[in-house]
């Protein structure tokens, strides 16, 4: 079980693989910090990749309690991280089974602050590159949306990206290669 004292030091300083085995002691606690860790990422994900918004967060739930039931199962291949992506990933493939997902108002960057000093015309151009850019990602095949989602967002390494959408690292470089180059051509115009 972790300690209060431990936690409360310095949270950050309980690593995931030791929550990881407190987590599969027993202790609830430590899963609900790994909850609380890894949800938003999560989350966003969903996002991208499910058309009905309404669904994401029973997938994020399921991700969870699906890991909860499995932690046991967890053999420490791959880092907590990863492996919550993974079964979140096959959550929404088995929840959905989509080709499409619709873009949403989850922002991937935050507009320019509409404040009194704000120039229009930054503000005006900032809304429509990203209306322009989730346009963009919206078109893009699932599993390239799903690496460079992965990769771009939520700063995951290939060999991770690999694991979680259960193909090798270099085809999950070889998907974001294409997703880039099909967003570059796409927005060429706001270069």
């Amino acid at each position: 079980m972790l300690t209060d004292d431990a936690v409360e030091a310095d949270p950050e300083a309980v690593d995931d693989r030791a929550l990881v085995a407190a987590a599969r002691a027993g202790d609830a606690e430590a899963f609900e910090e790994l909850v609380r860790r890894y949800g938003p990422g999560l989350y966003r994900y969903a996002r991208r990749m499910t058309r009905d918004a309404d669904a994401v967060k029973d997938i994020v739930q399921e991700t969870f309690v699906a890991a909860w039931r499995q932690i046991g199962t967890f053999r420490g291949e791959s880092s907590p991280q990863t492996w919550f992506f993974a079964i979140c990933a096959r959550k929404v493939v088995d929840s959905h089974r989509v080709k499409r997902a619709i873009p949403i108002d989850d922002r991937l960057i935050d507009p320019v602050s509409h404040d009194a000093e704000s120039n229009p015309f930054a503000v005006a151009s900032n809304t429509a590159f990203l209306e322009a850019m989730e346009a963009a990602l919206a078109e893009l095949p699932p599993r390239q949306r799903a690496v460079w989602t992965l990769r771009e967002v939520e700063r995951l390494t290939f060999p991770q990206i690999g694991t979680i959408l259960d193909m090798s690292a270099d085809g999950a470089r070889g998907h974001h290669h294409r997703a880039r180059a099909t967003l570059q051509k796409r927005l060429q115009q706001w270069r």
